[in-house]
């Protein structure tokens, strides 16, 4: 069949894609059947009992799935040369090693992820080098008020 075929695209019987409308129709039916939607139901008195059901199912639904999330929400990974910190309520728990690890979530207890193989310095007494030396930057008084010198 070639594109300036006359018969191309038009539908022969029931072997063609189903129309799009269709299937939107069908899902949002579906879509209310979940959801407990009165629409297409019989004016009958066991009627308004039907939605009721299906809205407190729905509403456990969703709140299963949250709670759900919010458990995976716990997961975490520490990479090589790093170390996770738990707090619980803002107080030390442990330390954790690398690899995929589990907290209880976010109100609960939070991690830090430190770098240990990290090496910090703080320059005291000069400045990028030891030539540039800053004296009054080396001086230091102690809570004893003993002044020392550190550089």
């Amino acid at each position: 069949m070639g594109l300036n075929d006359p018969q191309w695209g038009k539908n022969k019987g029931d072997s063609g894609p189903p129309d799009l409308d269709e299937v939107l129709r069908n899902v949002n039916k579906k879509i209310n059947n979940i959801f407990g939607s009165k629409e297409g139901k019989g004016g009958g008195g066991s009627g308004g009992r039907e939605p009721r059901q299906h809205s407190r199912g729905s509403i456990i639904l969703i709140l299963g799935l949250l709670l759900v999330v919010w458990v995976a929400s716990g997961f975490y990974i520490v990479n090589e040369g790093h170390r996770g910190v738990v707090l619980r309520f803002g107080a030390y728990v442990n330390t954790t090693p690398a690899g995929l690890r589990w907290h209880l979530p976010y109100p609960i207890e939070k991690v830090e992820i430190v770098n240990v193989s990290q090496v910090r310095t703080v320059e005291i007494g000069y400045r990028n080098n030891v030539r540039s030396k800053v004296l009054r930057e080396s001086l230091m008084l102690t809570d004893d008020e003993n002044i020392i010198d550190i550089q």
